[in-house]
Protein backbone atom coordinates (compact mmCIF):
# COMPACT_ATOMS: atom_id res chain seq x y z
CA UNK A 1 0.00 0.00 0.00
CA UNK A 2 1.44 3.42 -0.95
CA UNK A 3 1.41 4.96 2.52
CA UNK A 4 3.96 6.38 4.91
CA UNK A 5 2.27 4.40 7.68
CA UNK A 6 2.92 0.95 6.22
CA UNK A 7 6.09 1.73 4.28
CA UNK A 8 8.37 0.27 6.97
CA UNK A 9 6.57 -3.08 7.09
CA UNK A 10 8.07 -6.20 5.49
CA UNK A 11 7.46 -6.37 1.76
CA UNK A 12 5.49 -9.62 2.04
CA UNK A 13 3.12 -8.00 4.51
CA UNK A 14 2.66 -4.93 2.32
CA UNK A 15 1.87 -7.23 -0.61
CA UNK A 16 -0.68 -9.10 1.52
CA UNK A 17 -2.42 -5.82 2.36
CA UNK A 18 -2.32 -4.63 -1.26
CA UNK A 19 -3.79 -7.93 -2.47
CA UNK A 20 -6.90 -7.27 -0.38
CA UNK A 21 -7.26 -3.64 -1.49
CA UNK A 22 -9.24 -2.07 -4.31
CA UNK A 23 -8.66 1.25 -6.08
CA UNK A 24 -11.48 3.74 -6.56
CA UNK A 25 -11.62 7.13 -8.28
CA UNK A 26 -13.61 10.07 -6.90
CA UNK A 27 -14.32 13.33 -8.69
CA UNK A 28 -13.84 16.65 -6.93
CA UNK A 29 -16.56 17.46 -4.34
CA UNK A 30 -17.75 13.84 -4.24
CA UNK A 31 -18.66 12.47 -0.81
CA UNK A 32 -16.57 9.40 0.01
CA UNK A 33 -18.48 8.67 3.22
CA UNK A 34 -20.68 10.63 5.60
CA UNK A 35 -20.77 10.93 9.37
CA UNK A 36 -22.88 8.09 10.73
CA UNK A 37 -22.18 5.73 7.83
CA UNK A 38 -21.08 2.20 8.61
CA UNK A 39 -17.31 2.02 8.93
CA UNK A 40 -16.53 -0.59 6.30
CA UNK A 41 -12.93 0.11 5.36
CA UNK A 42 -9.62 1.95 5.53
CA UNK A 43 -8.60 4.40 2.80
CA UNK A 44 -5.18 5.46 1.49
CA UNK A 45 -4.76 8.48 -0.79
CA UNK A 46 -2.87 7.64 -3.99
CA UNK A 47 -3.51 11.03 -5.62
CA UNK A 48 -5.44 14.16 -4.70
CA UNK A 49 -6.59 15.57 -1.38
CA UNK A 50 -9.46 14.52 0.92
CA UNK A 51 -11.22 16.82 3.39
CA UNK A 52 -12.38 15.46 6.75
CA UNK A 53 -15.16 17.61 8.20
CA UNK A 54 -18.52 17.75 9.93
CA UNK A 55 -21.57 19.96 9.34
CA UNK A 56 -24.16 21.37 11.72
CA UNK A 57 -27.91 21.30 11.16
CA UNK A 58 -27.84 24.94 10.03
CA UNK A 59 -25.17 24.21 7.39
CA UNK A 60 -22.01 25.40 9.15
CA UNK A 61 -18.95 23.27 8.50
CA UNK A 62 -16.00 22.41 10.74
CA UNK A 63 -12.92 21.15 8.87
CA UNK A 64 -10.81 18.77 10.97
CA UNK A 65 -8.07 17.70 8.59
CA UNK A 66 -6.83 17.47 5.01
CA UNK A 67 -5.50 14.07 3.93
CA UNK A 68 -2.79 14.11 1.26
CA UNK A 69 -0.99 11.57 -0.91
CA UNK A 70 0.41 8.56 1.01
CA UNK A 71 -1.75 9.26 4.07
CA UNK A 72 -4.66 7.18 5.33
CA UNK A 73 -8.06 7.95 6.84
CA UNK A 74 -11.05 6.07 8.19
CA UNK A 75 -9.04 4.21 10.83
CA UNK A 76 -11.35 4.94 13.80
CA UNK A 77 -14.45 3.21 12.44
CA UNK A 78 -12.23 0.53 10.91
CA UNK A 79 -10.91 -0.47 14.32
CA UNK A 80 -13.97 -0.17 16.54
CA UNK A 81 -16.54 -1.29 13.97
CA UNK A 82 -18.84 1.63 14.76
CA UNK A 83 -20.12 4.44 12.53
CA UNK A 84 -18.03 7.11 10.83
CA UNK A 85 -17.19 10.08 13.07
CA UNK A 86 -16.98 12.68 10.26
CA UNK A 87 -17.57 13.31 6.57
CA UNK A 88 -14.88 12.60 3.97
CA UNK A 89 -15.11 14.59 0.72
CA UNK A 90 -12.76 14.71 -2.27
CA UNK A 91 -11.31 18.25 -2.41
CA UNK A 92 -9.77 17.40 -5.79
CA UNK A 93 -10.08 14.50 -8.19
CA UNK A 94 -8.79 11.59 -6.11
CA UNK A 95 -7.56 8.06 -6.51
CA UNK A 96 -8.00 6.07 -3.31
CA UNK A 97 -7.00 2.59 -2.23
CA UNK A 98 -9.50 0.91 0.09
CA UNK A 99 -9.24 -2.27 2.14
CA UNK A 100 -12.39 -3.69 3.69
CA UNK A 101 -12.62 -4.15 7.45
CA UNK A 102 -13.44 -7.85 6.99
CA UNK A 103 -10.12 -8.35 5.21
CA UNK A 104 -8.05 -5.97 7.35
CA UNK A 105 -8.93 -7.06 10.90
CA UNK A 106 -7.69 -10.67 10.44
CA UNK A 107 -4.34 -9.29 9.21
CA UNK A 108 -4.11 -7.06 12.28
CA UNK A 109 -4.76 -10.05 14.55
CA UNK A 110 -2.11 -12.16 12.83
CA UNK A 111 0.51 -9.43 12.31
CA UNK A 112 1.33 -7.35 15.42
CA UNK A 113 3.49 -5.02 13.27
CA UNK A 114 0.33 -3.68 11.62
CA UNK A 115 -1.35 -3.13 14.99
CA UNK A 116 1.68 -1.20 16.25
CA UNK A 117 1.63 1.05 13.18
CA UNK A 118 -2.04 1.80 13.75
CA UNK A 119 -1.37 2.67 17.39
CA UNK A 120 1.38 5.04 16.22
CA UNK A 121 -1.07 6.68 13.83
CA UNK A 122 -3.73 7.12 16.51
CA UNK A 123 -1.14 8.62 18.88
CA UNK A 124 -0.02 11.06 16.18
CA UNK A 125 -3.62 12.13 15.54
CA UNK A 126 -4.20 12.57 19.30
CA UNK A 127 -1.07 14.73 19.61
CA UNK A 128 -2.26 16.83 16.67
CA UNK A 129 -5.68 17.29 18.28
CA UNK A 130 -4.05 18.36 21.55
CA UNK A 131 -1.94 20.91 19.66
CA UNK A 132 -5.04 22.34 18.01
CA UNK A 133 -6.81 22.70 21.35
CA UNK A 134 -3.75 24.40 22.84
CA UNK A 135 -3.63 26.84 19.91
CA UNK A 136 -7.30 27.65 20.38
CA UNK A 137 -6.69 28.44 24.05
CA UNK A 138 -3.41 30.38 23.81
CA UNK A 139 -3.20 31.97 20.35
CA UNK A 140 -5.16 34.92 19.00
CA UNK A 141 -6.81 34.68 15.58
CA UNK A 142 -3.79 35.87 13.52
CA UNK A 143 -1.61 33.36 15.37
CA UNK A 144 -4.03 30.50 14.72
CA UNK A 145 -4.37 31.46 11.05
CA UNK A 146 -0.58 31.63 10.66
CA UNK A 147 -0.19 28.25 12.35
CA UNK A 148 -2.86 26.71 10.13
CA UNK A 149 -1.23 27.98 6.93
CA UNK A 150 2.15 26.65 8.03
CA UNK A 151 0.66 23.27 8.93
CA UNK A 152 -1.15 23.00 5.60
CA UNK A 153 1.92 23.90 3.56
CA UNK A 154 4.69 22.09 5.45
CA UNK A 155 4.22 18.91 3.39
CA UNK A 156 4.21 20.73 0.07
CA UNK A 157 7.56 22.50 -0.01
CA UNK A 158 8.14 24.77 -2.99
CA UNK A 159 10.93 26.84 -4.46
CA UNK A 160 12.57 29.93 -2.99
CA UNK A 161 10.83 29.36 0.30
CA UNK A 162 7.37 29.77 -1.25
CA UNK A 163 4.68 27.27 -0.39
CA UNK A 164 1.42 26.94 -2.29
CA UNK A 165 -1.70 25.31 -0.83
CA UNK A 166 -4.90 24.64 -2.77
CA UNK A 167 -7.61 25.70 -0.34
CA UNK A 168 -10.33 28.34 -0.38
CA UNK A 169 -10.62 31.09 2.19
CA UNK A 170 -13.96 29.64 3.28
CA UNK A 171 -12.32 26.27 3.97
CA UNK A 172 -9.58 27.98 5.97
CA UNK A 173 -12.31 29.78 7.93
CA UNK A 174 -14.01 26.47 8.62
CA UNK A 175 -10.71 25.12 9.96
CA UNK A 176 -10.62 27.97 12.47
CA UNK A 177 -14.31 28.36 13.27
CA UNK A 178 -14.35 32.00 12.14
CA UNK A 179 -16.20 33.87 9.42
CA UNK A 180 -14.85 34.10 5.88
CA UNK A 181 -14.90 37.89 6.18
CA UNK A 182 -12.58 37.82 9.21
CA UNK A 183 -10.19 35.43 7.48
CA UNK A 184 -10.23 37.43 4.24
CA UNK A 185 -9.44 40.67 6.10
CA UNK A 186 -6.38 39.16 7.78
CA UNK A 187 -5.12 37.44 4.61
CA UNK A 188 -5.46 40.67 2.62
CA UNK A 189 -3.47 42.52 5.28
CA UNK A 190 -0.71 39.91 5.03
CA UNK A 191 -0.86 40.09 1.23
CA UNK A 192 -0.21 43.84 1.39
CA UNK A 193 2.75 43.14 3.69
CA UNK A 194 4.22 40.51 1.36
CA UNK A 195 3.67 37.58 3.73
CA UNK A 196 1.23 35.73 1.44
CA UNK A 197 -0.16 35.98 -2.07
CA UNK A 198 -3.82 35.26 -2.76
CA UNK A 199 -4.87 33.37 -5.87
CA UNK A 200 -8.16 31.86 -6.92
CA UNK A 201 -8.71 28.84 -4.67
CA UNK A 202 -5.12 29.01 -3.40
CA UNK A 203 -2.91 30.73 -0.85
CA UNK A 204 0.83 31.10 -1.47
CA UNK A 205 3.01 31.53 1.61
CA UNK A 206 5.84 33.91 0.63
CA UNK A 207 7.40 34.46 4.05
CA UNK A 208 7.06 31.33 6.22
CA UNK A 209 9.43 32.68 8.87
CA UNK A 210 7.20 35.73 9.33
CA UNK A 211 4.17 33.45 9.80
CA UNK A 212 6.16 31.33 12.27
CA UNK A 213 6.86 34.49 14.31
CA UNK A 214 3.19 35.49 14.25
CA UNK A 215 2.24 31.96 15.37
CA UNK A 216 4.43 32.26 18.48
CA UNK A 217 2.42 32.84 21.71
CA UNK A 218 2.89 36.39 22.96
CA UNK A 219 3.95 37.78 19.57
CA UNK A 220 3.19 41.45 18.96
CA UNK A 221 4.06 43.37 15.76
CA UNK A 222 6.11 46.50 16.38
CA UNK A 223 4.08 48.32 13.71
CA UNK A 224 1.01 46.78 12.05
CA UNK A 225 1.63 48.90 8.94
CA UNK A 226 5.22 47.73 8.43
CA UNK A 227 5.83 45.65 5.29
CA UNK A 228 7.23 42.13 5.34
CA UNK A 229 9.18 41.23 2.22
CA UNK A 230 10.13 37.62 1.42
CA UNK A 231 13.77 37.06 0.59
CA UNK A 232 15.25 34.49 -1.75
CA UNK A 233 16.28 32.06 1.00
CA UNK A 234 12.85 31.20 2.26
CA UNK A 235 13.05 33.59 5.19
CA UNK A 236 11.93 37.20 5.46
CA UNK A 237 13.13 40.70 6.13
CA UNK A 238 10.47 41.54 8.67
CA UNK A 239 9.73 44.53 10.87
CA UNK A 240 8.16 42.33 13.52
CA UNK A 241 9.15 42.26 17.17
CA UNK A 242 7.99 40.46 20.24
Amino acid sequence: MPTRLFGALPRTLIEALAAKATVRAFRRDTTIFSKGDEGTGLYAVMSGTVKISSSSIDGREAVFNLIHVSEIFGEIALLDGRSRTADAVAMTDCSLMMIDRRDFIPIVREQPEVAIKLVELLCARLRWTSEQYEEMMFLDFPGRLAKTLLRLTEKIGGTSGQRDVAITQREISNFLGRSRETTNKQLRAWARQGVVALKRGRVVVLAPQALAAIATPGFEPCDPDERVVADGAGGSRAAWAR
